[in-house]
C-alpha cells in the first residue's frame, strides 16, 4: 500500500479548503494511506478543520515547523520566504521519516519553493515528489496570452527549468493549460514531468433563481451584473463602476457587489454611491464574506459575472462557478481567464460592447444583454463545468502520481 504525504502549511484559500480534500479523497479511494503535514496554526484554523471533517475517513496528521511571515514584497522578500519554506519542509519531513515510510510527497502549492528548489535541491531527500504550479506566467507572452511581461521572465524560465530538472521531481501538475505545451516546445526532454489538471471550484449551496432574486431584493425582469469574492481594484472595480455611471444606463440593469471590500474598493464604492443619486437603488452591496447560502444566491441571481481583472493573468474559481451555474462572464482581454473564455465560449469581453472608451465610455447595452442571454445555460458552459468538476480534479492529480510511480517501478 502506498503512503502519500501532502504538505500544505497554510490554511486559507483554495488549496486547503478544496485541493487537499479532493486529493486525499481520491488517494483513499485507491487504497493509499494519506498523511497531511501542516503547521499547528493551520491545523487550528476553521478552514483546515472544515476540510478534514468533510473527509469520509480519518486523515493522518503530521506537524511541521511554523514559517515566519515576512513583511513587505519584492524579489528579496520572495527568495527569503522561499528559503524559510524549504527549511520548514525539510525539517518536518526529516522528523516524519524517522518513524514513517513515504512513497510520494505532493505539495498543492509548489510555488512555495519553486524559485529555489532547483538551486538548493529537494527538501524531501531521495523521495519522489511533485506539486501544483499555480502562478507561472513567464511563458504567457510566448503562448499568445496577454499579460505582464518583464525582464524577470527569462530568470523565471531558467529557475522553472532547474526545478523540472531535479531528479526527484517526478510530477509538476498545473492549472495553466498552455504551460505543458510551452514545455513540450521548449524543454522537450522535461515534458513527461508536467501535466495539465483543469482547476476546480464549486458552489457549495446552489440556489433557485426566483428565490435568490427575492432574497437579494431583485426583480425577475432585472438584468444583473455581479462581482463575487473579495473586492479590490484588481478586479476591475473602477471599470465596472464607470459602466454603472453611464448616463444612458438602462433602468432595469442592476449591479450586485458581493464580497468583503478592501480599503481601496470601499473608497471607490463609497464615492460612487455618494454621486449616484437615484441610481443607488440599482446597486446591491453585500460587504462581507458571504455565507454558503449567499454564495448560491449570487450565482443563481446573476445574468453575467464580472471578471475584468487588471494586472492579473491567473485563473479564477469564479469562472468555474459561473459555468456551473450556467452564467456567462464578462472579461478583459487578459490572462488565463480570457484564454478560457475565448476557447470555450463562456461569455463576452468588455470590448465587445464598449462603443467608446474612457474618460466618457459609451456602451451597447442591447448587445451586452442579448449576448449574455444567448449564452446563459449553454452546452459550452455545461461542458466547461464538467471538465472543471471537483471529482475530476482529484482524479487527475492522483492519476498523475500513480502514473509516475508505475514508471519508476518499471525503471
Amino acid at each position: 500500500m502506498s503512503r502519500l504525504l501532502i504538505v500544505e502549511p497554510e490554511a486559507t484559500g483554495h488549496r486547503m479548503v478544496l485541493y487537499v480534500r479532493l486529493i486525499a479523497e481520491e488517494a483513499h479511494l485507491r487504497g493509499w494511506k494519506v498523511t497531511l503535514m501542516t503547521t499547528a496554526s493551520a491545523l487550528a484554523h476553521s478552514a483546515t478543520q472544515s476540510a478534514i471533517s468533510a473527509l469520509g475517513f480519518k486523515l493522518d496528521i503530521a506537524k511541521m515547523p511554523e514559517i515566519a511571515r515576512g513583511n513587505g514584497y519584492g524579489k528579496l522578500q520572495l527568495l527569503s520566504g522561499q528559503r524559510a519554506y524549504l527549511r520548514a519542509f525539510e525539517q518536518g519531513y526529516r522528523e516524519y521519516r524517522k518513524t514513517n515510510a513515504v512513497n510520494f510527497v505532493y505539495v498543492p502549492y509548489l510555488n512555495y519553493i519553486d524559485k529555489l528548489a532547483g538551486l538548493y535541491g529537494s527538501p524531501f531527500g531521495a523521495t519522489p515528489f511533485g506539486g501544483m504550479i499555480l502562478a507561472a506566467k513567464f511563458h504567457h507572452h510566448a503562448c499568445g496570452i496577454a499579460g505582464p511581461r518583464g525582464r524577470m521572465d527569462v530568470v523565471n524560465r531558467v529557475l522553472f527549468q532547474r526545478l523540472l530538472s531535479l531528479r526527484t521531481l517526478a510530477l509538476a501538475t498545473t492549472i495553466d493549460e498552455p504551460l505543458p505545451k510551452y514545455v513540450m516546445r521548449n524543454m522537450p526532454a522535461l515534458a513527461p514531468k508536467i501535466r495539465y489538471v483543469p482547476d476546480a471550484s464549486f458552489i457549495r449551496q446552489p440556489a433557485e433563481r426566483r428565490t435568490s432574486r427575492r432574497a437579494l431584493g431583485l426583480e425577475e425582469g432585472d438584468f444583473v451584473v455581479a462581482s463575487y469574492g473579495s473586492l479590490s481594484p484588481r478586479k476591475g472595480l473602477a471599470r465596472l463602476l464607470s459602466m454603472f455611471s453611464a448616463a444612458d444606463l438602462p433602468k432595469h440593469f442592476r449591479l450586485l457587489l458581493a464580497g468583503a471590500q478592501d480599503a481601496e474598493a470601499a473608497h471607490l464604492i463609497r464615492s460612487f454611491m455618494a454621486e449616484a443619486g437615484e441610481r443607488r437603488s440599482q446597486v446591491v452591496v453585500l460587504n462581507r464574506f458571504c455565507t454558503e447560502l449567499e454564495e448560491g444566491w449570487v450565482f443563481a441571481a446573476a445574468d453575467a459575472m464580472w471578471l475584468c481583472y487588471e494586472n492579473f493573468s491567473g485563473m479564477s474559481g469564479v469562472l468555474i462557478q459561473s459555468a456551473q451555474a450556467g452564467v456567462p462572464v464578462i472579461t478583459s482581454n487578459y490572462g488565463l481567464i480570457e484564454h478560457n473564455r475565448a476557447k470555450s465560449s463562456l461569455g463576452l469581453r468588455w470590448d465587445d460592447f464598449l462603443l467608446t472608451a474612457l474618460p466618457v465610455p459609451r456602451f451597447d447595452w442591447n448587445k451586452l444583454e442579448s449576448v449574455a442571454y444567448s449564452i446563459r445555460g449553454s452546452s459550452q458552459l455545461a461542458e466547461f463545468a464538467v471538465q472543471h468538476s471537483p471529482k475530476q480534479f482529484g482524479y487527475n492529480v492522483i492519476d498523475g502520481i500513480a502514473g509516475v510511480q508505475r514508471m519508476e517501478v518499471r525503471a
